[in-house]
Order: structure tokens, then C-alpha cells, then sequence
């Protein structure tokens, strides 16, 4: 009779990867949505940021836009600074790549108000004041994020909020400078 022993394979992680969600009970939780029809969730980089915190028992009931107010990088830098205390779930660049930098099952600090980062998913879009709104390419990865998010999570076309809903600022006025804009590129794009 011969004993086989078990081996442990170690793989390494690779940074650029869909990070995997800390148990299969929380993502079956989390994507209590899926059926046929599901929109896929696109592919996206993994480029973890340590600004989030638990969502303390909350679940998502809102999308929340936002735009960078910078190019790429700094915007990325920024957003994963301790320092900073900022994040966002997702990042979508002009070139049409998406970051993930928090997971959808913990909170990100996007909105400036406790409860409905507890409540939601946030997303930025790279745009700033000499490159305002968006390519094709950025703009096409941001409906097929926003759009596996709101099928995702069950989130009605009415929890789709620009950040200046939520606190007074401009945001994201670099990509739509009214809520008329925002609210007619919403329903066009998302519904």
C-alpha cells in the first residue's frame, strides 16, 4: 500500500488580478442578483487601496459617480494614500481600463458621508479640467462596470447618484456639468 502525501501548492498572487472575495458565502450574499441575463462583471485590475472599512452590516443600494479631477496615476496615488483617507471601489481610466481598489463587499470612503458609503458602490472616472468628459473607450468600460453593479446588486436607475447629490461639491462636473446631463446620460446609457 503506498501513502501519498498531500503537497501544498503556492501560487502567487498576481497584482493586476481580480482579487478573490475572502469567502464564497459572501459573494453568493453579495451577488444575490444573478440570473440569466446578469451583466458580466468586466475585467479589472486589482490595485488594492487600504482606505475601507466593513459595511457594518449594510447592504448596496446605490451607485455613486464620480470624476478623478486628475489623470491616472496621481489619482490612483491619491486615492490608496492612508493619509488621504479617500478610495473608491473603482477607478475607469480614459483609455478604457478599469482598477478595483476595494472590494464590493467593504466599504470605500467616496462620498464624504458615513452611511451611504456603507450604502453604496463608488466609482470615479478619469477627467480633469483639460480633459473633460469621456472617450469612447472610458465610457464603454463605465457602462459595463455601472451596469453589472446595478444588476449586481439590485440598484434602481434612481440610486444612481452623482457624487454632488450626496455632498456639496462639483463633482463630477468634469464629465457632466449639469444634473440634467448627468440624469439624461443615465437613463440613455443605463437603463
Amino acid at each position: 500500500m503506498t501513502i501519498r502525501k498531500k503537497t501544498k501548492s503556492k501560487t502567487k498572487r498576481k497584482s493586476n488580478t481580480i482579487a478573490p472575495p475572502a469567502k464564497m458565502a459572501d459573494l453568493a450574499r453579495l451577488h444575490a442578483f444573478t440570473g440569466s441575463g446578469h451583466a458580466p462583471k468586466p475585467p479589472v485590475k486589482w490595485d488594492p487601496s487600504p482606505n475601507f472599512a466593513s459595511r457594518q452590516g449594510e447592504t448596496i443600494q446605490k451607485l455613486v459617480l464620480h470624476n478623478t479631477a486628475g489623470p491616472l496615476a496621481p489619482s490612483l496615488a491619491r486615492l490608496k494614500d492612508p493619509k488621504q483617507q479617500v478610495s473608491a471601489h473603482y477607478v475607469v481610466d480614459r483609455n478604457g481600463d478599469i482598477y478595483q481598489l476595494v472590494q464590493d463587499s467593504e466599504t470605500a470612503w467616496h462620498s464624504g458621508n458615513k452611511t451611504v458609503n456603507q450604502q453604496s458602490i463608488g466609482i470615479e472616472t478619469v477627467a480633469w479640467s483639460t480633459a473633460t468628459g469621456m472617450t469612447a473607450a472610458q465610457e464603454s468600460a463605465l457602462v459595463s462596470v455601472a451596469k453589472f453593479v446595478l444588476e449586481a446588486y439590485g440598484i434602481s436607475l434612481s440610486n444612481v447618484l452623482p457624487h454632488r447629490a450626496i455632498k456639496p461639491t462639483d463633482c463630477p462636473g468634469f464629465i457632466w456639468p449639469s444634473d440634467t446631463e448627468f440624469d439624461s446620460w443615465k437613463n440613455s446609457k443605463l437603463s
